[in-house]
């Protein structure tokens, strides 16, 4: 098949870049041939997401020499000459949300389990209706107007795309959930004006989705029948104990294809350059989650951060969760991070000082201009620091459902990550966000970063060749992009203290032996294509994976493999507490970038004067990590002017002392590649 399949384009369509690759045969084998990024057109003046697409193929054209493009347009299909290509496949996230609306019984039961079912795509939750809200009515008294009244006020304001009801445990009670679906019903009519003058009332057949108790299928459809779109799927929390989500969150992401996808401008032109169908990024990323998972047995975790959305999947063999913030992002996204965690929470991350006023109004701006590339290093630093938060966002909501820490190999995706000018940066990006712990039976985690986006064209291949698929993830991305090797080592100690002795001995080379102190990071370079042994040798009370306090432990042979920056110790502690002196945090966030080669030398901040801004309150402590956070407001006599680095740290420090599923066809023919995974030895590799 791979044969038949011949050059073509895989597009990557998103709200602020498209990427282009090039795939055609290299010695039998489907291969990455060329790559090109340019600015998306899905906005104005375009309009049209093929300008954006042919723009890169232009791009890819002068740098291969060969002629994909002919007056304006693909040339198709694939000359003898290897110019022109035989299709374009289109994978997108840039076609928008899908506004939704859950109706449960109980907040902390069936929606919980909706709220997870909907981060399968690119959603956007405008309300949570439970019968929770009218039982606290009624403990609160009589009011102007009934609970019903005021859910079908506010539903009729909120005009969603579709409405998801959940609810009843199996074989329970029908009359609450049947109270949903009539709730939703009465949201359906709308009054309007005719050509005549008339009022008219029609009804607004929206999509619902019921997964609640089945045996109140057939009086919710007969409440819906003429009044919705309505499909039927397993109840999503059948028991206490058990949630189904996969109906539920395949349905969603069927409806979205079918509602939304539509709206990506110039789909239509897509859609007749290409047999495969147009899919969503979030789901060919899943796709490739969890074949990779059960092809080598490991625990993956893949962190996607892009302009508009956060999406994280972890899996493993027989386990599979996906989180997909749809409005949580890095440009379009970012209001809802400054709603969520304010700039305080945003600002921490980074190593210079600035007031809140101004860090809002540079994040505005890049809202109102957002295809603005970072001017400077503190831009830079500050896009980086809304990836951390980003990532903890989505990180947040993965573990809300299931307890993913367990994870051995990470795969990191976006904008931000992969273009960062420093590999170091990125991975620091990558461990503030994650926090990830190695506290399991394989003390040391693989890092790669996808700095070409193969991992999701790898997943829109699935579908036309899975050989392709299979092949050009393991070729283009598995063997060229590996960032890091970590360890994490865990146990309490004061910063400064010794943690651990580390020992890295390259095979056909020397070794190095370092110490690594509490509070520290430390990067032994392990060059790619090399190996190594790994031996660490803790302190009484630190713990190396799933090994007692103070055991020492080591890899097999050349277990441990070269990568851009080699094996990185986190002996940072978990979970990770930043100094509550704001001067103290600035200075070790760049020892950290400096240990990571992201920064050479001192930091040019620290020594630099700073104009203090009126606060209008006290920044709360952080919720994320219990780290208390001191920026130092200006007093009545600082505000307004220059104020020395003595008195700024006095101000801090005063501060300080007062504050407290996937398509199942496309899974099943990748896994006709999969051989049975090799039995792993202490860090995961081969044995």
């Amino acid at each position: 098949m791979a044969e038949r399949l011949g050059a073509l384009l895989v597009a990557e369509i998103g709200s602020l870049f498209t990427r282009v690759t090039l795939i055609d045969q290299v010695d039998g084998e489907s291969r990455m041939v060329g790559h090109a990024e340019t600015t998306s057109s899905v906005e104005a003046p375009y309009q049209n997401a093929l300008y954006g697409i042919l723009e890169a193929t232009a791009q890819i054209s002068e740098l291969t020499g060969r002629q994909l493009i002919r007056d304006g347009q693909l040339l198709m299909p694939q000359s003898g000459e290897r110019d022109g290509v035989n299709q374009l496949v289109a994978i997108t996230s840039a076609a928008g949300t899908m506004a939704l609306v859950i109706t449960a019984i109980a907040s902390d039961v069936s929606a919980r389990s909706a709220t997870h079912a909907s981060r399968a795509t690119y959603t956007a939750l405008l309300q949570t209706v439970t019968l929770d809200d009218a039982a606290e009515q009624v403990a609160l008294g009589p009011a102007d107007s009934s609970w019903i009244e005021r859910q079908v006020e506010t539903l009729l304001t909120l005009r969603p795309d579709a409405v998801l009801i959940a609810g009843g445990l199996e074989r329970g009670a029908v009359d609450a959930v049947n109270r949903l679906a009539h709730i939703v019903a009465l949201t359906a009519p709308s009054n309007g004006v005719d050509e005549s003058s008339q009022q008219r009332q029609k009804v607004l057949a929206r999509p619902v989705i019921y997964a609640g108790n089945s045996m109140a299928r057939e009086r919710v459809v007969a409440a819906l029948s003429d009044r919705s779109e309505i499909s039927v799927v397993d109840n999503l929390r059948p028991s206490l104990e058990l949630a189904n989500l996969d109906p539920a969150r395949q349905e969603l992401s069927r409806l979205y294809e079918k509602q939304i996808l539509p709206r990506l401008p110039g789909i239509a032109a897509l859609r007749r350059l290409g047999r495969a169908p147009v899919r969503t990024v979030c789901d060919v990323e899943g796709l490739m989650t969890r074949f990779l998972a059960e092809r080598t047995g490991r625990r993956v975790l893949t962190a996607d951060v892009g302009a508009s959305a956060t999406a994280l999947f972890y899996a493993a063999p027989g386990r599979y969760h996906p989180a997909v913030l749809g409005t949580t992002g890095v440009v379009y996204g970012l209001t809802e991070l400054l709603a969520t965690v304010g700039a305080h929470g945003i600002r921490r991350w980074l190593p210079f000082a600035i007031g809140e006023r101004a860090l809002t109004e540079r994040l505005l701006n890049r809202v109102l201009r957002p295809q603005t590339l970072p001017a400077d290093r503190e831009d830079l630093y500050i896009e980086h620091a809304l990836t951390r938060e980003a990532l903890r966002a989505g990180y947040k909501a993965l573990r809300d459902e299931a307890d993913v820490s367990d994870y051995d190999w990470l795969i990191a995706c976006g904008g931000t990550l992969a273009h960062a000018p420093q590999p170091g940066l990125a991975l620091l990006t990558i461990l503030d966000g994650l926090e990830p712990a190695g506290a399991n039976d394989q003390p040391i985690f693989d890092v790669y970063l996808d700095v070409l986006g193969l991992l999701p064209v790898g997943g829109a291949l699935a579908s036309l060749d899975p050989d392709a698929a299979v092949t050009v993830v393991d070729r283009d991305l598995l063997r060229n992009m590996p960032l890091a090797s970590v360890v994490v080592p865990h146990g309490e100690g004061r910063p400064g203290e010794l943690a651990l002795e580390v020992e890295l001995s390259v095979v056909g080379g020397g070794s190095e032996r370092r110490s690594v102190r509490h509070g520290e990071i430390l990067r032994l370079p392990l060059a790619q294509g090399r190996f190594g042994r790994l031996t660490l040798r803790p302190v009484g009370g630190v713990r190396i994976g799933a090994a007692a306090p103070g055991e020492a432990v080591s890899s097999e042979g050349g277990d441990v493999a070269g990568s851009a920056l080699g094996v990185v110790i986190d002996a940072r502690g978990r979970p990770l507490v930043l100094p509550s002196d704001a001067y103290q945090r600035r200075a070790r966030i760049w020892e950290w970038l400096v240990a990571l080669g992201a920064e050479r030398g001192a930091s040019p901040y620290l020594d630099k004067e700073v104009v203090s801004e009126p606060i209008s309150e006290p920044i709360e402590a952080a919720a994320l990590a219990g780290e208390v956070l001191a920026e130092a407001p200006a007093t009545s006599a600082t505000a307004g002017r220059r104020i020395s680095l003595e008195e700024l740290k006095a101000e801090e420090a005063r501060k300080a002392a007062l504050s407290p599923e996937v398509p199942v066809g496309d899974l099943d023919a990748l896994r006709q590649t999969v051989e049975a995974p090799k039995r792993r030895g202490l860090f995961g590799r081969r044995k």
